[in-house]
């Protein structure tokens, strides 16, 4: 076709009858405006200049990137479970679709759980305590096809303690032990305890011990003393653990 003066004329269109069509002189164009998560069917064919006449049509077809869910968040954090919540993609309605959700966390392979385009949030169960994770969800068409992704990231509550034991009881003093909380190994941690009687009086220490004396204690007094797991590197805490206790009189 070298001297011949051409155009092409370029066409595309969907299943829900949208039709578009332009003439270009060039050989590389951009169709705009698309809606996203959409496969597209599309024509180039040569037109003469000087008549009009057009040659047979070249085809090919597309399915547009789907749009991302928007503003990922993180609620009810536990230790070993977190909610995930986000905004549902713009511009997807008619459009079948799914959403994959990522999340891992140092030393793990990431782990995928896929949920219906008819949620808005998902929980996942699975989950270390203390531990800081990435989460990220993305849309998935039929054909595989993904959006980019939506991404936060949030640290797991720690274990709670486990038991709690009173022990040495005397008039201004008691010895206070506890079991270390499970699956926190490798995770720096400290202890938050409180104590606290009927009349206000209210003390609280931190530890890294599994053992400690709360002492300066009012004699014939009930205490209510409550422990928790603390974080060193966020200062999240645990549920508490809770005793009581009776000092001499």
């Amino acid at each position: 076709m070298e001297g011949v003066p051409h155009t092409f004329r370029v066409t595309w269109g969907n299943s829900r009858g949208q039709r578009e069509s332009i003439t270009t002189d060039e050989d590389a164009t951009v169709l705009s405006q698309l809606t996203p998560g959409t496969k597209y069917s599309i024509s180039v064919c040569t037109v003469l200049q000087s008549t009009g006449l057009e040659s047979e049509p070249v085809h090919t077809t597309i399915y547009t990137e789907p749009s991302a869910p928007e503003r990922l968040r993180v609620e009810e954090v536990r230790s070993r479970s977190v909610r995930l919540c986000w905004d549902t993609p713009t511009k997807m309605e008619g459009v079948s679709y799914t959403y994959s959700i990522t999340y891992t966390c140092d030393g793990e392979e990431p782990k995928e759980q896929t949920t219906g385009s008819n949620s808005s949030s998902a929980d996942l169960c699975d989950l270390k305590p203390g531990v800081e994770y990435s989460f990220s969800i993305c849309t998935v068409l039929h054909n595989g096809s993904r959006s980019r992704a939506c991404s936060a990231q949030a640290h797991t509550q720690p274990s709670p303690p486990g038991k709690l034991d009173i022990s040495c009881v005397c008039e201004t003093s008691v010895c206070l032990s506890l079991d270390r909380p499970t699956d926190m190994e490798g995770v720096p941690h400290t202890f938050r305890v409180t104590w606290g009687n009927s009349r206000g009086q209210r003390e609280s220490i931190t530890t890294d011990e599994d053992a400690t004396v709360l002492s300066q204690l009012t004699p014939g007094t009930k205490y209510s003393i409550s422990v928790c797991t603390v974080l060193q590197s966020t200062g999240l805490e645990s549920e508490p653990v809770h005793t009581t206790v009776y000092t001499g009189e």
